[in-house]
């Protein structure tokens, strides 16, 4: 695992042109310092990139059935968050920081541009999301089926908690316009 900057991440993803076709979005359920190799990427606590593998294409194991073609970006965060079969939650000591979420935004502009990957909810999604659909996510709160929740919700610009997807796919449409 090694820190990363983006000169150095455009380069490495010009070599997995191509080959990448969906980013899936998660946090690690760890402290802001943990790292992951379950992730190509794990971004820490102040925003800092780290990435276990120069290989984009390495196949890791960070969603359930959909990790071929894809890669895995991580926030290392959440490592007490709780949801509640009502819908509530609590992301714990260390939720999502805005460094992290600006950090993961940026990064995927600069993925999804480089690898010529729609920013749409078939490309780019949650894990809470890909769990959605998969039938393992907040759908289904309160049955034993229910395991993944990552990003479900994030605050937008207004301070509103939104689908984490779409605060997370906004973002990263802005970073685009603005490269």
């Amino acid at each position: 695992m090694r820190k990363v900057y983006f000169d150095e991440i455009a380069q490495l993803a010009k070599l997995a042109k191509g080959k990448v076709h969906k980013l899936y979005l998660h946090w690690t359920a760890g402290h802001y310092d943990s790292k992951f190799d379950d992730y190509h990427f794990n971004i820490t606590g102040n925003g800092t990139i780290y990435v276990s593998t120069d290989d984009f294409t390495d196949i890791l194991s960070h969603t359930w059935q959909r990790n071929t073609a894809s890669v895995g970006i991580a926030l290392c965060c959440c490592s007490d968050a709780m949801i509640y079969a009502d819908g509530t939650f609590n992301y714990g000591k260390e939720p999502p920081t805005r460094a992290q979420i600006e950090a993961m935004s940026m990064l995927v502009a600069l993925l999804t541009e480089i690898w010529n990957i729609p920013l749409d909810e078939q490309h780019v999604m949650t894990h809470a999301e890909a769990a959605d659909l998969d039938g393992y996510g907040p759908r289904m709160m309160g049955t034993p089926e229910f395991e993944k929740w990552d990003l479900w919700r994030l605050p937008d610009y207004d301070g509103g908690w939104r689908s984490g997807g779409v605060v997370l796919r906004g973002k990263a449409i802005y970073y685009r316009l603005r490269r």
